[in-house]
């Protein structure tokens, strides 16, 4: 299995956005396992859900991924200070077993895992692209220290205020 990186006039990036000088034919994929974000000092942390909108052309063929071939199953946004990146992760349905019921209950079955492939979308905006595919969003991150307490809304206003 082949992990595309970014290139940048010769550079290479990870999906982490780390830059290396080097000529490369191939970099063969150890497996991991797809995990909860995480980022190296959590100043903030929380969770997101998205309720994703069944109108109009779908956002994910036309950032080419063929819906017929591919069932995804992630959307990983990650980036530094400079830049941010979209990966798309997806179901090859041709490795999906035969029979009736759950895909994914049958990918389990089969492997004890759902084998997926991460792609790396060039040329897209991610939050344009996270906004294409929107009926209703909802991200809540708390400051380091706040997870275990009660944050309760006391009052509300506007920055700039409104008349």
């Amino acid at each position: 299995m082949s992990l595309p990186l970014a290139q940048d006039n010769g550079r290479y990036s990870d999906r982490d956005g780390r830059f290396c000088i080097m000529e490369i034919e191939e970099i063969v994929l150890e497996p991991y396992i797809w995990h909860e974000a995480e980022v190296t000092f959590p100043d903030y942390a929380g969770t997101a859900q998205l309720d994703h909108k069944m109108t109009g052309e779908s956002a994910f063929a036309a950032a080419g991924i063929d819906e017929d071939k591919w069932l995804v199953v992630g959307l990983d946004i990650g980036g530094g200070e400079h830049s941010h990146g979209l990966h798309i992760v997806a179901v090859d349905l041709d490795a999906v077993p035969p029979g009736g019921g759950n895909v994914l209950d049958r990918l389990m079955e089969e492997y004890g895992h759902i084998p997926t492939t991460d792609f790396l979308l060039h040329d897209v905006d991610p939050y344009e692209f996270l906004k294409s595919i929107t009926h209703h969003f909802d991200l809540r991150l708390r400051v380091r220290g706040t997870s275990d307490k009660t944050i309760m809304v006391t009052s509300l206003g506007d920055i700039p205020e409104q008349p």
